[in-house]
């Protein structure tokens, strides 16, 4: 048996059965969209943005662990937002090879600067 690598496991064809968009947003782009929708951010840089958007591992309670989406759907409020992070999500995954992908997120979180349901 092959020795249990990172190498290893990424080589490995992969199903994501249970994929949030607004948990999957690469650092780097939550700060760009944020800067392009004059969106507030507790941090401008990736290293501090990480350390609020990732919950610690004493985390007590859901609404704790649930914080962070509070930024994220913030810079998910336009359809270029949206189509560019499930573009970037898809990329990812194929890195990883994840050769299956399954999405969800909640339209109706992204309807807070004007997109409609449909548009979304």
């Amino acid at each position: 048996m092959p020795e249990l690598t990172y190498e290893f496991v990424k080589s490995l064809p992969k199903a994501e059965l249970h994929c949030h968009l607004d948990g999957s947003l690469r650092i780097g782009t939550i700060i760009e969209l944020a800067r392009k929708q004059n969106v507030e951010l507790p941090a401008w840089d990736e290293e501090n943005l990480k350390k609020v958007l990732v919950p610690p591992p004493t985390c007590e309670s859901l609404v704790e662990y649930l914080k962070p989406f509070d930024i994220t759907v913030s810079v998910l409020q336009t359809r270029e937002a949206l189509e560019r992070t499930t573009y970037e999500l898809a990329e990812d995954c194929a890195a990883e090879n994840i050769r299956y992908l399954e999405i969800r997120f909640a339209p109706i979180l992204h309807t807070q600067k004007g997109l409609s349901l449909v548009d979304v």
